[in-house]
């Protein structure tokens, strides 16, 4: 078919120049501040005060679920920051600029903002928690590991664990994080992010069950956590129970409606499951929270063409979100 043919090459062409768009984008090593910022005058210097008002503000949105402007506002207060004493110094906004760019499904560009809040404070728990998790959401495991022994050994709690070598040693860094993790559980074992980067460990390792046991626990301590229910369904996914996970990212959207990582993994979950009307819905949900992350769009184009509409997939190929919206009435 003429059209057919046509439309595949056209469509090529367009991804070959994404895909080239986005291998440039993650090649920078440094976080790109958004150009448009309504929060942001270059000539207008901020004292103390008014940096602490932009970052209250960030978090009250970020509470609000408004994440885009939560971005924006964490943005603005890092800029204003370096001009007032020429460096970007605010582990605080850097850690929740990265959060907020992990619960929109963007790990590269969390991972960059992870770092810089570990390089600000070099005992930033929190930080050191959420960077090894995009790791592992990255598929890099050394890098992962090393992060989530990190958390351990710059833990006040947790000085003086050791690792020592016994029979069951095999002297890998898995084996070595997994002993220091395990330690600290005993000197806390109801603690809420020990258990969480128990989760994280066993994710690396591949033991889902374990994993989804460690994040269970981990809510029974903060119920409300809705980027736990996450962990939990995707660990679950991860284990091929998508069905189970399902429950679990609906319950964490519940609580967040503007969780954009939660609907893609709905979708994803979905998709695995071959309800395709589902998975396209809950695509279009998180793109519509994040259009920026580009990825999205091409994981719609797959479901849309399973559902063999290529109607559909055009208008995803031009990315017109309100057409794709109307026709799901979402």
């Amino acid at each position: 078919d003429q059209y057919i043919a046509e439309k595949q090459a056209a469509d090529e062409d367009m991804w070959g120049t994404i895909q080239e768009n986005l291998e440039a984008a993650e090649s920078q090593t440094e976080y790109q501040f958004r150009r448009d910022n309504p929060f942001y005058s270059p000539e207008k210097q901020l004292g103390e005060e008014e940096l602490q008002s932009l970052f209250s503000a960030g978090m009250e949105r970020y509470a609000a679920g408004q994440v885009v402007a939560a971005i924006q506002l964490f943005e603005a207060s890092l800029q204003h920051a370096r001009a007032l004493d020429g460096s970007f110094t605010d582990t605080d906004s850097w850690h929740m600029l990265g959060v907020c760019h992990a619960d929109n499904d963007e790990d590269k560009k969390a991972i960059r903002c992870f770092t810089a809040a570990i390089d600000c404070d070099p005992y930033n728990a929190r930080a050191f928690l959420a960077l090894g998790t995009s790791y592992v959401n990255e598929l890099d495991s050394v890098k992962a590991l090393e992060t989530l022994r990190s958390w351990i050994t710059h833990s006040p709690r947790f000085q003086g664990l050791r690792v020592e070598s016994d029979e069951y040693s095999d002297g890998t860094l898995m084996d070595e994080v997994l002993q220091l993790v395990l330690q600290a559980q005993q000197c806390a074992p109801d603690d809420r992010d020990v258990l969480t980067l128990l989760g994280v460990l066993y994710n690396v390792s591949l033991d889902y069950d374990s994993a989804v046991g460690c994040f269970q626990k981990a809510l029974e301590a903060s119920p409300e956590d809705f980027s736990l229910l996450n962990k939990i369904g995707a660990t679950l996914a991860n284990g091929n129970r998508s069905e189970e996970a399902i429950a679990f990212y609906e319950r964490a959207l519940a609580m967040r409606p503007s969780f954009a990582r939660a609907w893609l993994n709905l979708a994803i979950s979905h998709a695995n499951l071959n309800r395709h009307e589902e998975a396209a819905a809950a695509y279009i949900r998180a793109i519509g929270l994040n259009p920026d992350a580009r990825h999205m769009w091409g994981y719609l184009r797959v479901t849309l063409t399973a559902m063999d509409r290529l109607d559909l997939v055009e208008l995803a190929g031009r990315e017109d979100l309100a057409a794709l919206a109307a026709h799901f009435q979402i």
